[in-house]
This record gives structure tokens, sequence and C-alpha cells, in this order.
């Protein structure tokens, strides 16, 4: 049985309530009568989000009911709450910043901060995915992301 059973049963339990009250928030969502409306895509990661949760939690019980383990890993938690930290600032920011500036330096960081250190190929991947996601977005989905205003 490998160490992190119990974590991955909580984890998956956790990622299968959440993505439960994700997918009951999306209903209450405008709907159209044709097509795509606002709540579609929140049930669709949704629910792909709560069969992974279910996935994982039952591999650790499938590989024998794990026991409680309770040590907590104070360098981890530190790690979780910066990057939460850092994501709030993000998402205040962006509405001053723009997605377009801010984003890549944002997933630039988030590449360093979990290890990668292949620097120059992380910080093309983040512009590159920035301008994936702004095309996609504004070019096809037609839907207006944040913007650079300083006034």
């Amino acid at each position: 049985m490998k160490k992190t059973a119990f974590a991955d049963m909580v984890t998956g339990i956790f990622l299968m309530l959440l993505s439960a009250y994700w997918f009951h928030e999306a209903n209450k969502m405008m709907t159209v009568e044709l097509g795509l409306g606002p709540g579609d895509y929140p049930k669709v990661v949704s629910t792909g989000l709560f069969i992974l949760g279910f996935i994982l939690t039952v591999q650790s019980v499938i590989k024998g009911f794990p026991k409680p383990d309770f040590k907590i890993n104070k360098k981890a938690i530190l790690r979780l709450v910066i990057f939460v930290a850092v994501t709030l600032a993000y998402v205040q920011l962006l509405r001053t910043l723009g997605f377009l500036l801010l984003t890549p330096f944002y997933l630039f960081f988030g590449c360093w901060f979990f290890g990668y250190r292949r620097l120059v190929i992380a910080a093309i991947a983040s512009v590159g995915v920035t301008a994936f996601v702004y095309i996609v977005f504004r070019m096809i989905f037609m839907v207006i992301l944040p913007q650079f205003r300083l006034f």
C-alpha cells in the first residue's frame, strides 16, 4: 500500500463534493434554447472533476482501506498558502493589468514554484499558452477577457 493512500482517498472525496457543488451552481445559470449556455462549460468541467475524484477514491480503497495518517507537512502547507495567496493576487490584479499582460507571469511563476527549472521553456510555454487561451476565448467563444487599463 502506498503511503499517500489516505490522502488520495480524502482528496478524491473532496473533489467529488466540490464538483457536485459546482455542478449545482452551474444549474442556476441562465439557459439558452439553442447552443451552449453559460452554465454548460462549468457542468462539463465539474463532471470530469467528479469522475477523476471518484477514480482516485476507488483506487485508494481497492489497494486496501487506507489508514489515517495525520502527519502535518508544514512545508507543504506553507507552499499551498503561498500559491493560494499568489492566485488571489492574480485574480485581483487581473481587473487592472489584464489577462494578456498578467497571465504569462502567473503561469511562469507556477512552473517555477512547482519545480520546473528549464526557465526558457517555461517562459515560452507561458506566453504560448496565454496567447492560445486568449485566441480561443476571444475569437472562437467571443468572450471578452479582462484588458489592461491603468485608469
